[in-house]
């Protein structure tokens, strides 16, 4: 073991700052420049008394690589191309894969996943007593953010006893330590460490100037974002619904929290899809969850989106990766995932106050669609958005990892990304960029005619996927048939031919429980159970599927349809926060606590059943229930439900049906009352008529903000402390 570094310290310190070197000099000087000599020498003095010694490490404890070729009994395998020069472990990531690699796009999804690690000697005598901090300090010219640490003990020299992970910063010419603190639960003794640099080997080089086991201060832990106690959640009053049921899905969105960051390459607090699939952030997933837990837990969320920029700057095509261990970080890539993150980036940028993190969302929503309106991703003939492996759920050749990319044109994708465009073109007119929306504008209409043109059989009635090389259209029947009543994208009359399928439950399911992934005409429907292997797709219940449709059943003006499928999706998924159900038998089937789908489940319950949203720009509360018919004959409230961005506003929330002649609400707010408005609408089911309570029987003229509604009506009136209306 060499310690030269160090020695050249301690000599420097001596012969070059010693108080008496720099006192001598001080003796020569006057006035200011004598006083900054003076304090020079104190601080040297400080330094020297603190400077690390040789004695300080025991030999088999630091590692500094100073001689040429000397690994220090350190043992690199031999697929990694390395080298021990200029003081430091070289270290290729490349990996030796060959570029052929590349021919499968499964490649840009998983990658080879090669284990390669450097291992120390063995007899370290590592105690926890005595031990609990590995730190490195290395030059990471790599895309790699990760790496980790195992450990043996003499008593068991087969396996590892215990592991920890460390995070570094990517494609950095700088020089950065990294500390690996081990558990506080770790009892025993450590014989040997193996340390594995890199997860993806896809390319560039790491350099370790020194490795050290020692003692330090003890990790500094975050404050856990707060999502389930009785603090932050609202209160429910529903048929069949118990608080604790409510309660339990933000428990699972709990149990998805990882608060070990920076992790692939996020460097905030995030919500992982939750069981089997472990810690690591998943575009769809981590979108779909903040659906849900935005209503507990803003700063969570807001985090979330600064977490996604991070990420996807690493990327200079725009595209935020399917999930963390994509292989592909660093480079231009084929392979993203279904965008459900135009959703949820609106979601907060509209909630918060931030002015900064809504500047920071829309740039961020600007690059992703830059990838998928790229060459790579839209045809230039159909002028479709197509789409490989879990960019869409609607065809068999997902999973095919011979699939070639660039030919499918589904209409999940294409809807999804409509919606992106509508979305952005929105947060830009909201921010003042008039040219950034006119043009997201444009791009919604493009890729709306796109989608009429090319996904809508007029014989079926319905709008299906396509093949863009082979110019058809996919015979399938996939219930993202209904994808395009959102935002208007699907003319009217067209919405109207669609709606007898959707109402038949011998096509998919209607009346029973939710819609059916695929027709039960189809050949190919299957009722999967068990764990997740891709089939479920193709016959069983999902939220990601039936909740864009009950968005855009409301959308389309059809408010009694999308209350009697949210309420179903409210039921089916009750206290069953399951990864899908089986049609069949209502059971949950994959991952038994699953966040996105709990996540949906609140969404349902307060977005669409309750109908509240909260929009900062327009400061303004938007309220329009959706009661389904069972519900009708019934009080339901939500209590103490935070308003974002107004000092802790809790909504108290009551709607009164059991009258058939008017429906009363309710509104009553707990807090400072912020200036704004607030909207409240219901459906119109023609001459309906609307009274403001409150002492005073007034009946204020319609707003033009519900004017932009279909098929609805309401009022839009300043905050109250207290609001009864009437509508008869």
């Amino acid at each position: 073991m060499k310690h030269k570094k160090y020695r050249m310290w301690l000599l420097l310190g001596i012969a070059l700052v010693s108080p008496r070197y720099l006192y001598s000099m001080n003796d020569k000087s006057s006035g200011e420049e004598g006083l900054l000599l003076y304090e020079l020498s104190e601080q040297h003095q400080n330094l020297q008394d603190n400077l690390l010694t040789v004695d300080t490490f025991p030999k088999e404890m630091f590692w500094d690589f100073n001689e040429w070729n000397d690994y220090d009994e350190w043992i690199v395998p031999d697929p990694i191309r390395r080298g021990i020069t200029g003081g430091a472990l070289w270290i290729s990531v490349e990996g030796g894969k060959s570029g052929k690699d590349m021919d499968s796009w499964a490649y840009q999804v998983w990658g080879s996943n090669p284990k390669y690690d450097i291992v120390s000697p063995q007899r370290l005598n590592v105690t926890a007593e005595k031990y609990n901090i590995i730190q490195m300090r290395i030059r990471n010219l790599s895309p790699e953010t990760d790496g980790l640490i195992f450990w043996r003990t003499r008593d068991d020299s087969e396996s590892d006893a215990g592991q920890v992970h460390f995070s570094m910063k990517p494609d950095c010419p700088e020089w950065q330590e990294v500390t690996c603190y081990l558990p506080d639960s770790w009892r025993g003794t450590i014989d040997q460490i193996r340390i594995r640099p890199a997860q993806m080997w896809m390319r560039g080089d790491i350099w370790i100037d020194w490795i050290r086991i020692g003692r330090g201060e003890p990790e500094e832990k975050l404050p856990r974002p707060d999502l389930c106690s009785e603090k932050v959640l609202p209160e429910i009053h529903l048929p069949g619904i118990s608080q604790e049921d409510f309660r339990q899905a933000f428990v699972v969105l709990d149990e998805c929290l990882v608060t070990d960051v920076p992790l692939k390459g996020f460097n905030f607090p995030f919500l992982a899809p939750g069981g089997k699939y472990g810690q690591s952030w998943w575009q769809l997933d981590a979108s779909l969850n903040i659906a849900g837990a935005k209503w507990v837990n803003q700063a969570l969320v807001e985090n979330m989106m600064r977490g996604f920029a991070g990420v996807q700057a690493q990327n200079p095509d725009g595209r935020i990766d399917l999930w963390g261990g994509s292989p592909m970080r660093g480079m231009p890539g084929n392979v993203s995932s279904l965008p459900r993150f135009f959703e949820a980036a609106f979601d907060v940028a509209t909630r918060t106050d931030d002015q900064s993190l809504q500047h920071l969302i829309l740039e961020v929503m600007k690059k992703y669609l830059a990838y998928w309106f790229s060459p790579v991703k839209r045809d230039s003939e159909s002028r479709l958005i197509t789409a490989v492996f879990e960019e869409s759920f609607s065809d068999k050749s997902f999973g095919d990892r011979n699939a070639r990319p660039g030919t499918l044109a589904p209409v999940d994708l294409n809807v999804a990304v409509a919606v992106g465009c509508y979305n952005t073109s929105k947060l830009a007119r909201y921010l003042g960029n008039t040219e950034d929306a006119k043009m997201y504008s444009l791009l919604f209409e493009q890729l709306s005619a796109a989608i009429n043109t090319h996904l809508w059989n007029e014989e079926k009635k319905g709008f299906y996927n396509y093949d863009v090389r082979e110019n058809k259209q996919k015979d399938r029947l996939i219930c993202t048939t209904f994808d395009p009543m959102r935002l208007g994208i699907a003319p009217e009359e067209r919405i109207e031919k669609m709606i007898p399928t959707l109402l038949n439950p011998d096509i998919f399911n209607w009346g029973t429980r939710p819609l059916t992934s695929i027709a039960k005409t189809d050949p190919d429907f299957v009722e999967a159970t068990g764990t997740y292997d891709g089939t479920a797709w193709f016959g069983d219940v999902w939220t990601l599927r039936n909740m864009f449709i009950v968005a855009g059943l409301e959308d389309a003006g059809k408010h009694d349809l999308a209350a009697e499928l949210n309420w179903a999706n409210i039921k089916m998924f009750n206290n069953n926060y399951s990864e899908y159900i089986a049609p069949g038998t209502g059971s949950g089937e994959g991952v038994k606590r699953y966040g996105w789908t709990a996540s949906q489940y609140v969404q349902g319950i307060i977005e669409h059943l309750f109908g509240i949203q909260y929009n900062h720009f327009e400061s303004r509360l938007y309220i329009f229930p959706h009661i389904p018919e069972e519900l009708k004959g019934q009080v339901i409230s939500i209590r103490r439900l935070s308003i974002p961005g107004s000092n802790d506003l809790r909504l108290n929330l009551t709607v009164d049906c059991t009258s058939s002649e008017k429906v009363q609400i309710q509104i009553k707010f707990d807090g400072h009352v912020p200036d704004g408005r607030v909207c409240v609408m219901l459906p119109d089911s023609g001459g309906r008529k609307f009274r403001v309570q409150n002492g005073k029987n007034s009946m204020p003229p319609p707003s033009e903000i519900i004017q932009d509604k279909k098929n609805c009506m309401g009022i839009d009136i300043p905050f109250q402390n207290l609001i009864r209306l009437d509508f008869e």
